[in-house]
């Protein structure tokens, strides 16, 4: 039993003759292991024995912290039956014999004293400056330590009894999160409603009721009447009565797994707290209540409701950090047998020891509650002692779930690898005889599609597309508005009969506003629409990435009604081509190519009806292009008077330049308000004109990769040189890059003459030294051949390529000196 002592403070001394300086809390017996913490670490903490250093500490002999005296006569009670002022002589201490062999500060540690007051089993673990581990390993996970583990191992024999341990779990949380309400008996006040919960679906534990009672009644039993420590030292363990009963209760579930012992134990503590809290809730309303309660003293209690209510919040903190920890322990059980390695199985044995022990401390601070102690206000040491394990339970749950969040990532990866390889099989050397069956495996688990926009969308099954040419869209939501906008206008009633669009949005990460978005884009489309994106696998969107190339412009993967991939975007394709890129192959593009002439008509099919029609009626159209508006009035002044003197028909079309924002809006509006000349549309179809021109060259890249393939780089030389079209495109794309004007003239499958803005001015400023030369060569034929005669001695081109073209050359000539051109990176935001 507790026993009083009198605060009888020590005369004082100098502080070279008692370096500690202190004054005596407890028995002398525990007294002499204490030692001071770091002066102004933290606050001041109340004594206590080796056995609540679970991890070691190192002596504290260098690091004193000074206290000041109490006030005379002043006593501490710690026993029930003494309630009078007499005074019990302190326990004489009778030191182990093997405790000569070590300095009186640190017999008790396990810690090498390398480590310091700081290491993680001390009092507060490390400061807040201090890393949980040291040379790569946790700091609780120290050599000495292993003496310890070793005892709680030869207590572990298994028997492969296995049980439903979240289930009882749960219930002994439920248990430990119950709050004693406030009583009074002569309150009329309604108490809440209470909800009760229903544990239909928990496995019976009958087969463990008693065990539990077992483990509670030595817990009970030990905590109420075992004593104070009295220092014995055996095979470096301290063996206080705490340390003897946690191992005697290790020796109860000595036959289960490490996670089911301790829900068997925390279990045992749920019926000693929950049958306090029943006698204290139903304590003013049950006379069978206030009977047992007058037997344990728990009138009292009601009497110091603040001091209870600050027993019981402490207390529960601590039966928190214990459930935490458990639950962390068995998540790790729950892995697959060979992820659970030495991270976890060299420090859950130690997690189990310090968890039975903090059962001990719940289990006699609540008996404190109870009324079989009356100091019901909690002492500082009392106080200490639940915050420093509280502490080291957290610290210990922070490095397991380090390590159960490591071997979860590798479960993961090891899951999206096998998985990223099982669809690389399946689109590459698994022969199907059905779309489905590789596009399920793609898109599992999702198995819906929506179908119809506006009120007409519904869902249906991925089976509808069985036996059909599938294109599938794969975009993110941030950049598919001007893809979406040109596949509606071309998706008529022949693109419907020839194949299916199937939307596939791939985002690494979803958020509400991406589900907003999503909902937002696929209300009006018309074609079908991946259901639920957010579930796509991440070894699906791995695949679409790597192996198909998505990056962030979106791509068009057309698959044959057997599920055989046909292009990995056929993108290009279709802008070029439209339906007439069916089906899509390499074979086709390349039929396509050897049949299409390099013409006006060609270039601007599909983007500027009225221009298609002017071409028809025989005039000739000149597209132009830059950001400089003085020049833009120029050029069209110039043309309209060489075109009345030649007495020619002429059409213009400004085409803005790539990638258009909205200062091309605003020339777009100057030259309609002052009607200068024919524009596109809008910025959807200047987007589109430029991007069939991107499209071009990256089909015409295409085409010259399959040709390196079978010539070697030679052959592939050689047939880049012959390609004047490639040529053609190239500077087109060198104009569109930039800001400055550019003009190109043409008149149906006539010669297209191009030029840079400055000259082309020149050249229409100059008509009367070359008009002469139109009867015989024709008006295209003259201009040309004056502009080539006026082509500076020096030059600057340039020719951008967005990285997410597909498809990087190693060499690019320039289209006017035939030189190879230096390579750059560029790195450019336009933000308007």
């Amino acid at each position: 039993m507790a026993q009083r002592f009198q605060l009888n403070p020590k005369p004082f001394t100098d502080p070279q003759a008692d370096h500690l300086n202190r004054v005596s809390l407890i028995p002398r017996s525990a007294e002499q292991k204490l030692a001071a913490d770091n002066l102004g670490d933290r606050r001041p903490l109340a004594p206590r024995t080796h056995e609540d250093k679970p991890f070691g500490e190192h002596s504290d002999a260098l690091h004193h912290h000074n206290v000041a005296p109490p006030p005379h006569n002043k006593v501490m009670d710690h026993d029930p039956e003494k309630k009078t002022g007499s005074v019990v002589p302190k326990t004489p201490h009778h030191p182990h014999p093997s405790e000569d062999l070590h300095d009186a500060n640190s017999r008790h540690s396990l810690v090498p004293r390398s480590l310091g007051h700081n290491s993680l089993g001390g009092r507060f673990g490390p400061g807040k400056n201090q890393a949980f581990r040291r040379n790569g390993r946790p700091m609780f996970s120290l050599s000495d330590d292993r003496v310890m583990a070793d005892r709680v191992l030869k207590t572990h024999s298994p028997d492969m009894v296995f049980f439903d341990v979240k289930s009882l779990l749960s219930v002994a949380d439920d248990i430990f999160k119950s709050y004693v309400p406030s009583i009074d008996s002569s309150s009329s006040a309604s108490k809440p409603s209470v909800v009760f919960k229903d544990y239909a679906d928990h496995t019976s534990f009958e087969t463990f009721a008693e065990l539990i009672d077992q483990i509670t009644c030595e817990i009970e039993c030990k905590c109420l009447h075992g004593g104070e420590s009295h220092g014995m030292m055996t095979s470096g363990i301290h063996l206080d009565s705490r340390n003897t009963t946690t191992f005697s209760v290790l020796s109860l579930v000595s036959k289960y797994r490490w996670d089911a012992k301790l829900v068997l134990v925390l279990a045992a503590l749920a019926v000693k707290y929950g049958v306090f809290l029943l006698l204290a809730e139903t304590y003013a309303t049950n006379q069978l209540t206030k009977s047992l309660a007058l037997i344990k003293q728990l009138p009292s209690i009601f009497s110091r409701q603040n001091a209870l209510h600050q027993r019981l919040d402490k207390t529960r903190v601590l039966m928190q950090d214990m459930v935490d920890l458990t639950t962390t322990i068995i998540r790790i059980y729950e892995l697959p047998p060979h992820h659970i390695t030495a991270a976890f199985t060299d420090h859950i044995p130690t997690a189990v020891y310090w968890i039975v022990r903090s059962v001990l401390i719940c289990v006699s601070h609540i008996s404190g509650a109870s009324g079989f102690k009356q100091d019901q206000v909690m002492s500082f040491m009392e106080v200490s002692e639940i915050h420093e394990n509280s502490e080291r339970l957290r610290k210990i749950n922070a490095y397991l779930l380090e390590q159960l969040n490591k071997s979860h990532l590798t479960i993961e990866e090891g899951i999206v690898e096998e998985e990223y390889q099982e669809l690389i099989q399946t689109f590459t050397t698994i022969i199907h005889v059905d779309v489905v069956p590789p596009l399920l495996r793609l898109l599992r688990p999702i198995d819906f599609l929506y179908h119809g926009a506006g009120d007409s969308k519904r869902r249906v099954g991925i089976n509808v597309l069985t036996q059909k040419h599938v294109l599938l869209l794969v975009s993110d939501l941030e950049n598919i508005e001007k893809e979406l906008y040109i596949l509606e206008s071309l998706y008529t009633e022949a693109w419907q009969q020839s194949f299916e669009i199937l939307w596939v949005p791939v985002q690494d990460i979803w958020t509400d506003a991406h589900d907003a978005k999503f909902e937002s884009l696929h209300s009006n489309m018309r074609w079908y629409v991946l259901g639920e994106p957010r579930k796509l696998r991440r070894a699906a969107v791995r695949f679409v990435r790597e192996w198909w190339g998505f990056k962030n412009r979106p791509i068009l993967v057309a698959l044959d009604p057997k599920g055989q991939v046909m292009s990995t975007n056929a993108f290009p394709m279709v802008w070029i081509w439209q339906t007439f890129a069916y089906p899509f192959t390499t074979a086709r593009e390349h039929d396509l190519w050897s049949e299409q002439e390099w013409n006006l008509e060609f270039l601007i099919d599909g983007t500027d009806p009225h221009s298609l029609n002017q071409l028809v009626d025989g005039k000739y159209i000149c597209v132009y292009g830059g950001e400089d508006m003085q020049w833009i009035r120029n050029f069209t002044s110039l043309w309209r008077t060489v075109a009345k003197a030649a007495n020619i028909q002429i059409e213009m079309v400004y085409v803005g330049k790539r990638n258009p924002k909205n200062g091309i809006q605003r020339i777009i509006n100057t030259i309609r308000d002052e009607n200068l000349s024919h524009t596109l549309p809008d910025l959807f179809q200047i987007w589109f004109f430029w991007a069939r021109v991107e499209s071009m060259w990256e089909s015409k890249q295409r085409m010259l990769k399959a040709q390196r393939t079978k010539g070697g780089r030679q052959g592939f030389k050689e047939e880049e040189e012959k390609d004047l079209v490639l040529q053609e495109i190239v500077a087109l794309l060198g104009f569109g890059g930039e800001g400055d004007g550019w003009g190109l003239v043409s008149k149906t499958a006539d010669l297209m003459v191009r030029a840079k803005g400055n000259l082309f001015s020149q050249g229409l400023a100059e008509f009367n030294e070359w008009e002469v030369n139109i009867p015989a060569h024709g008006f295209l034929k003259a201009l040309n051949d004056h502009l080539m005669m006026r082509l500076p001695p020096h030059h600057c081109t340039r020719f951008m390529l967005p990285e997410t073209s597909g498809i990087i050359p190693d060499e690019v000539e320039c289209t006017e000196c035939r030189r190879t051109m230096e390579k750059y990176y560029l790195y450019q935001c336009c933000l308007e």
